[in-house]
This record gives C-alpha cells, structure tokens and sequence, in this order.
C-alpha cells in the first residue's frame, strides 16, 4: 500500500481522529495502532490512565537513547502475539512506527490531544524485555516493555516532556512479592525437578508459618545484557536475611545454594544484607563448617520447628563474606 508522506515533527499536537483521517488507523483502538491505509504503526502513551494496568515503564532511557514502551494487554502475562505484533513486525513489513504521548484534550471538549515524539524502530539486538507489573485485579504479572530507538534526534524539550523510564541497563534487583502467579516470569537460577520445587515451596511454607511477626518478599534480579532473570527464594524483610532453601541437605545441593547465594548478593543491594541457606534437616557437621567458613547462615527444621544460626561473623568468615 501507498503512504503518504509523514508532515509531523516532533512536538507536533494532533487528534487522533486527524491522524485517521490523513494516515488511516483507528480513534480509539488503544495504544498500538497499525494503519488500514498506510504503511504506519502508532502507538500511544498516556501515565495517567495506563497506571492502573501497570504501565509504568514508559519513557526514555537516562541518555534519550532509546524510548521504552509498556505493550498491550491489560490482564496476566502479556503475549507477543495479537495487539502486540504491529510493534515486533513493523521492520519486516516495511512499515514506519510512531510514538505519541497525551498532551491534554482540546479547549472546551473530552477529546485527547496526542503529541508527536517522532519515529522509531524497534531494537533489533534486544527489542523488549519482561518486566513485573500489577493488572487490573492486583495480581503480578509481567508486561512487555519495548525498546524503541529513534530514528533521527529527539529534541531535549521533548524528551523532558516525556519523561524517563524506570527501565535501567545495568543489572537491578526489584522486590517482589513471595506468592508470584506469572508463568512468563523470573526464572530460578537452576532448574530442579517438579518434586524437588514442590518439596522447597512446602519448607519455604512451613518456615514462614514459624517466623511469627516477620515479614517475606523476593527480589526478581534483570540482567539486561544476558536477557537473563533471576527469582531468589525468600528474603526476611527485618533481618534483612535472604534464605536460598534446598530439599535435600547434601553436598551437591549445598554448593549449590552457596554459588547462587553469592551470585544474588551482588545484585541485591541492601545494608547489611546477610545470607542463609534453609534445608529440611540439620546437614553434616562438615558442611555446616562449609556454610560457616564461607560467611553464610542456615535454618533447618528440627521437629516441629526450625533452628536459625546467623551467619559468621569471625574474621576469616567476614573476609569471605565480604
């Protein structure tokens, strides 16, 4: 299909309606609109509404080097399908994709005023990544969020306008929830059979049933540069302890958990952050010495109830700890 020529500049402000009737599309078809009539793909951010459906990524990098946008979908794990495939196969279908954010509404009526941010296409080296986020009923989820990056210069007063992404590059832990839904989300570190997850999920249950007064969270770790996400197990907010638990109390699943502790402390950047391995029964005296020599605390259950040694604190554990 033809198309004609694009007029907009950056910080050029438009109805929707103007733009259906000089580009094609649709006025209120949300926020990623692919054209009928031209070869052009429109997408749309607005904060103020989108919030509620955990958009809340949208916006330009700390550099202005790259827009990030929040896809389609306003309930569960977002798919890269239907509304969101305008976005991932403009390239390929030779179309020209638009960003716009609301400007208000026009004097005097309810209609929005869109402002033109200019053109993009989508990052062929990483063109979105999963991030969490809360749908309408308030469960966790994950939206996409796509890096968009600009085809020619973004003026400052526009990119000002916008606003900025919490979208970072660098590796970033985020805490979340320990009762996570999603099945598009962090992955653990390692990946233990079904009988082995599912005899973790009751330990890391029943200690938390024990710990009275305390409270758990999580801490979902992004590793932009290897499209890599971690979920640690569980982390006591008031003892600012982070458990990695095990079903088994052997050496191998051990040096397991001591390896994934270390490589989540690296990115989980809490003061006095300490680290404890959780096991269904107490382990060897030889592997205790392992735990304690290697700065690393441990809970087990005993009983009817669990036994907790903080990490060491000698001189020889400290230095490894640190």
């Amino acid at each position: 299909m033809s198309s004609p020529a694009f007029r907009l500049r950056a910080g050029d402000v438009v109805t929707r309606a103007e733009l259906v009737v000089e580009y094609g599309g649709s006025v209120q078809s949300g926020g990623i609109v692919p054209s009928n009539t031209s070869n052009s793909v429109f997408v749309f951010t607005d904060p103020a509404e989108g919030t509620q459906f955990g958009y809340v990524y949208d916006g330009f990098s700390p550099d202005g080097s790259a827009f990030h946008y929040t896809g389609a979908g306003r309930d569960g794990d977002q798919k890269l399908s239907g509304s969101n495939s305008p976005i991932l196969t403009h390239a390929a279908k030779g179309r020209s994709l638009h960003a716009f954010s609301a400007a208000g509404v026009v004097a005097g009526s309810s209609t929005k005023l869109q402002r033109y941010i200019g053109e993009f296409i989508l990052d062929p080296e990483m063109p979105f990544e999963r991030m969490p986020a809360l749908d309408r009923g308030g469960a966790l989820r994950t939206v996409l969020v796509f890096r968009l990056l600009p085809v020619s210069a973004i003026p400052d007063d526009i990119v000002e306008l916008v606003g900025y992404s919490g979208v970072a590059r660098e590796p970033h832990a985020i805490s979340v929830p320990v009762e996570i839904n999603s099945t598009e989300f962090f992955e653990t570190a390692d990946r233990a059979g079904g009988m082995a997850v599912r005899r973790e999920s009751q330990l890391v249950d029943e200690f938390i049933a024990h710990q009275v007064g305390h409270t758990f969270s999580r801490w979902a770790i992004n590793l932009p540069t290897e499209r890599t996400r971690l979920l640690t197990d569980i982390y006591d907010e008031a003892d600012h302890t982070l458990y990695e638990a095990k079903a088994i109390a052997g050496r191998s699943d051990l040096r397991m958990a001591v390896g994934q502790l270390y490589d989540y402390r690296r990115h989980v950047h809490v003061e006095d952050l300490r680290c404890a391995v959780l096991l269904p029964e107490r382990p060897t005296a030889d592997l205790r010495d392992l735990l304690h020599d290697a700065g690393l605390g441990l809970a087990f259950r005993e009983q009817r109830t669990f036994v907790v040694e903080p990490p060491n604190t000698s001189d020889r554990g400290e230095r490894l700890y640190q």
